[in-house]
């Protein structure tokens, strides 16, 4: 269990840290990428740069997740970390557009959307992969050790910048310093292979394979027979994907905003994700001990009421240390959210089109909500000239992440659960579907 929960959390770690690094960067990347236009219009576009890579996860959900359930969730882990890792490298080696003009940031759209083909596949892969080996009571403590990874991603991300800020002179930063937390997605992505290659494959593929019930299509029957399923996933999916990039990575730019340093605004989100990493580990034992909708429930409710004063208090403070205070409480929802969600995203679709459903929902999700959660909080303060405006968008997420924790109640407990028949017990760490 151990070297599954591994293997499934250095994936998804290099794919966050891939994608924290372009967020905690993107001051930065905005002056050296987009120097021509002014500065707002710069920043936006270096978000609108981020948000691409979101654009294509739909078609990398599917491509990946129908992998999974055609061939096996092991070739499927194995690609999208190729990918991701590749492409996070290839932006730490691009000329900048000093050197080669409109190009740079075209180069840079390129890489960020082939990162966003391999994330689109990667986390429902993972999730489904470690889940498909955990009894159900334990499954929501497992999924959030997996989500862990995340987490950590975050924190590594934002340590490397934060050390490269505080030892690099701005001169030096702009020069060659940014790309180093871009080329350091080499060795983990080697790291991560190099477990990913020495898998087995997952007890309930397995079992699926030896009853002959492999879908030939599980894009087309995931479409077809589950559509509201895909939409269920995305309901939950919507308060996890805007809360985390504000939280934990839309905040530091915010902060910046507000006339901190850069230092000083990584620091406070370094401490907010490193509450967050706890946070995460405790909320998914909980989920199964009091269940799966009471949680999401209770947290997208918290969240809708919070989300305004928090904003406005962050907006309104004038000390370091009251930054922090706010920035990490910002986080506390979305991290107790972000280890609940995954347990139920497992528990919600049958085991034969689980990777494509849970990986189509979410990346719809990730590629509407998650995204695009830079540049719209962005561009409502521009817009509203409002600091706490960019609380409407968590406001949005949570309200539709408490319309799908009701629908979830709907569905009792039981049935949420993979449909494989009793038998599959009898294939090697694989776990008993009796009664279910």
């Amino acid at each position: 269990m151990r070297r599954v929960t591994f293997a499934a959390a250095v994936g998804n770690t290099v794919e966050t840290y891939d994608y924290a690094a372009y967020g905690f960067l993107t001051v930065l990347i905005a002056e050296l990428f987009f120097p021509g236009s002014q500065p707002g219009v710069a920043l936006l576009s270096a978000f609108a740069a981020f948000g691409v890579a979101f654009v294509v996860r739909p078609l990398g959900s599917l491509l990946f997740g129908s992998i999974a359930d055609r061939f096996g969730r092991k070739p499927s882990l194995v690609a999208t970390l190729v990918l991701m890792a590749g492409a996070t490298t290839l932006i730490g080696l691009l000329p900048t557009a000093a050197s080669i003009g409109v190009w740079a940031p075209a180069l840079l759209v390129v890489c960020r959307l082939i990162q966003g083909l391999a994330a689109g596949g990667e986390y429902g892969t993972a999730m489904t992969y470690a889940a498909e080996f955990t009894p159900r009571r334990k499954r929501g403590a497992m999924t959030s050790r997996v989500q862990i990874g995340s987490v950590v991603s975050l924190l590594l991300a934002a340590g490397v910048v934060l050390l490269l800020s505080a030892s690099l002179s701005p001169q030096a930063m702009a020069s060659w310093g940014w790309r180093i937390p871009f080329l350091l997605a080499l060795p983990l992505g080697l790291v991560g292979l190099y477990i990913r290659a020495r898998l087995e494959e997952s007890p309930e593929f397995r079992a699926l394979e030896r009853q002959g019930r492999i879908p030939s299509s599980p894009a087309k029957e995931s479409f077809t027979k589950h559509w509201s399923l895909i939409a269920l996933v995305f309901g939950v999916a919507a308060l996890q994907q805007i809360g985390y990039y504000i939280a934990f990575t839309y905040a530091q730019s915010y902060i910046i905003q507000l006339g901190f340093t850069p230092a000083q605004a990584t620091l406070a989100t370094v401490i907010s994700i490193a509450v967050a990493v706890v946070l995460v580990a405790v909320g998914g034992p909980l989920s199964d001990r009091w269940g799966r909708w009471p949680m999401l429930f209770g947290l997208s409710a918290a969240m809708l009421v919070l989300a305004y004063p928090l904003l406005a208090a962050l907006s309104s403070a004038t000390s370091l240390g009251t930054v922090i205070l706010t920035t990490v409480l910002l986080g506390v929802v979305p991290a107790l959210y972000t280890s609940v969600a995954p347990a139920t995203y497992i528990e919600i679709v049958p085991a034969r089109v689980r990777a494509t459903v849970f990986a189509v929902g979410f990346a719809l999700a990730a590629a509407l909500l998650g995204g695009p959660a830079l540049y719209v909080s962005q561009s409502l303060v521009r817009m509203t000239g409002d600091n706490r405006s960019p609380a409407l968008f968590l406001m949005f997420g949570a309200l539709l992440s408490l319309a799908a924790a009701v629908v979830v109640r709907r569905r009792h407990p039981e049935v949420l659960t993979p449909d494989l028949p009793a038998h599959v017990a009898d294939v090697p760490g694989a776990r008993s579907t009796e009664g279910v």
